[in-house]
């Protein structure tokens, strides 16, 4: 009873035993009756039977104080209410002005799309579970990003962090590519098979009116949007340019608290979704500009490599033409001498000074034949650009079959040792042939009387070597110093050209030359081409098919 004696307890002061709902701490209550009037009995059921009561025994004027009590508890509530309602439209734009000065300088689409799902799953304001991004791609709606929990535990872990660490919504919206790449792959698997139509039933209805419907599980859905959600509503949020061209969608639930959104909260996220679109336009923008600009930097690198390739054809094509004319300015005197010399030669039986003449012109023309030949093939090979995966025991056969017989006539004895299994190299063939038959017809010419000529092939070191030996007389300290200079030679004919050239082609592959003799004993020339790429062999395939 709130009666005690003649008086009610809500009149009764300096007892402590009154009232049962004063808690420790409240004990100031027991003398100021008009503050626990207003801060306990207003609230107390037991005053509401008392005015009731009295209202009975003492008339209407009694009984109006339950009416105003009723009414101001009514009223106090809405307030209460209002309040929190207040509390809750600060907090969203509080939110919403602080992702505004976040994204105003973001160019990275990455940070906005992170800043902008972190906005509304953070804090008591908009304070989603999940949030999910489709951007708008070549028609279709894809799932690019995604930011939440995705069970009880986790949401009640992430919570918990953010609560004991005091995170501020502005801390929240630092952008960390760490934790963007960790909520990516988080939901790496459901963001791979979310992939749409924009016209397709829930995602046509959002961009054509533009609002924000609830999408419940009664609705027609994608089996991947069903089974995502399994019967928890979510909100779908249309993105749009500034020329209402669809950019994508945001997609919105409460799967674990399983909170209703407001109309309030929906206007704000309309409101929201504007500066979103201009930040999401911006940055895609941004991103279409990178890649248009890295396409141009790599045109405009073609460009200067094809124009230096002109260039380059351009000048070998001068020089083509010069050695042409050169050629055959060249050649034809040169034959019609060498020929007229041999006529003559035979005509002349008289060993006098006329024969002596004759030998002279005709191995002078012997030489510019020679060098003819040797400034023809230095052309080729230098201007000779193909090149494709060789086998080089294959070159170096035929280079056998075609100089053994040739040679037997001058005594020398070819030795062939070919390594087996040889991986190829990359080159011209007809360059590599010429390379070799140019070392091996110095090491033939080094032993006029005969002797032995060794060539083998091996593998070594990540290149495919090929040596010739001879047991020649050997060349001098001063002659190897000058062996592989443009127009050097030791022989009455030749022109100076074949080492120069065969060094060049080795070299241009990548390879090298290695010279080593003994005097009276022969020389060892050993060349190096490096071996060719599993990958290099790859494209070779694909490219010739």
């Amino acid at each position: 009873m709130a009666k005690f004696g003649d008086s009610y307890c809500w009149m009764i002061k300096d007892d402590p035993s009154v009232c049962p709902y004063i808690r420790p701490g409240e004990e100031y209550l027991i003398n100021d009756v008009n503050k626990r009037i207003r801060e306990k009995c207003i609230e107390c059921e037991e005053l509401k039977n008392d005015l009731k009561n009295l209202g009975e025994e003492k008339g209407p004027l009694f009984g109006t104080f339950s009416t105003v009590l009723d009414e101001f508890r009514k009223r106090e509530q809405k307030l209460e209410k209002y309040g929190k309602s207040l509390k809750v439209k600060e907090e969203m734009f509080d939110t919403m002005a602080h992702l505004s000065t976040s994204l105003k300088l973001v160019l990275d689409l990455d940070e906005i799309l992170y800043k902008v799902l972190v906005a509304f799953t953070a804090g008591s304001s908009f304070g989603f579970n999940r949030a999910i991004m489709l951007l708008s791609q070549k028609g279709k709606l894809r799932g690019y990003f995604a930011v939440g929990p995705k069970s009880p535990e986790e949401a009640y872990t992430i919570w918990n962090d953010i609560s004991q660490k005091n995170l501020t919504i502005v801390d929240l919206l630092i952008f960390s590519p760490q934790l963007f790449q960790k909520e990516k792959e988080k939901f790496k698997e459901v963001l791979k098979k979310m992939e749409f139509d924009l016209d397709e039933g829930i995602f046509k209805r959002a961009f054509k009116t533009g609002m924000i419907p609830r999408v419940t599980s009664e609705e027609v859905l994608p089996d991947v949007i069903r089974g995502f959600y399994q019967g928890t509503p979510f909100w779908i949020v249309p993105l749009f340019s500034h020329l209402k061209r669809p950019l994508g969608v945001i997609l919105l639930d409460n799967f674990l608290t399983k909170r209703e959104v407001s109309q309030e909260e929906i206007k704000a996220i309309e409101i929201f979704s504007t500066e979103i679109s201009l930040a999401l336009e911006r940055g895609l923008t941004y991103e279409e500009l990178e890649e248009k600009i890295e396409t141009l930097e790599e045109a405009n690198v073609k460009l200067k490599e094809h124009q230096e390739l002109i260039m380059k054809l351009r000048e070998e094509a001068s020089i083509g033409e010069m050695v042409l004319q050169m050629t055959h300015s060249f050649k034809n005197p040169t034959i019609a001498i060498a020929g007229l010399a041999r006529l003559l030669k035979k005509k002349t039986n008289d060993p006098s000074s006329v024969s002596k003449y004759t030998d002279a012109i005709l191995e002078e023309a012997i030489k510019l034949e020679k060098t003819h030949k040797d400034f023809i093939n230095f052309v080729k090979t230098k201007y000779t650009s193909e090149k494709t995966p060789i086998d080089i025991n294959k070159v170096v056969e035929l280079l056998y079959q075609e100089k053994k017989n040739k040679e037997k006539s001058q005594g020398v004895n070819f030795h062939l040792n070919l390594g087996s299994n040889l991986p190829l190299v990359l080159g011209n063939d007809y360059q590599l042939y010429n390379c070799i038959e140019n070392i091996v017809s110095n090491s033939i010419e080094a032993m006029p009387d005969g002797g032995e000529l060794f060539i083998e092939t091996a593998e070594e070191d990540g290149f495919v070597s090929v040596g010739i030996k001879d047991t020649g007389p050997g060349i001098s300290d001063e002659v190897m110093k000058n062996l592989f200079k443009p127009f050097f030679t030791t022989k009455t004919i030749g022109s100076g050209l074949g080492l120069y050239t065969a060094k060049g082609i080795i070299e241009n592959l990548g390879g090298h030359i290695v010279v080593s003799c003994e005097r009276d004993k022969g020389c060892n020339v050993t060349v190096k081409i490096p071996i060719l790429s599993k990958e290099v062999i790859d494209e070779q395939n694909l490219s010739s098919r």
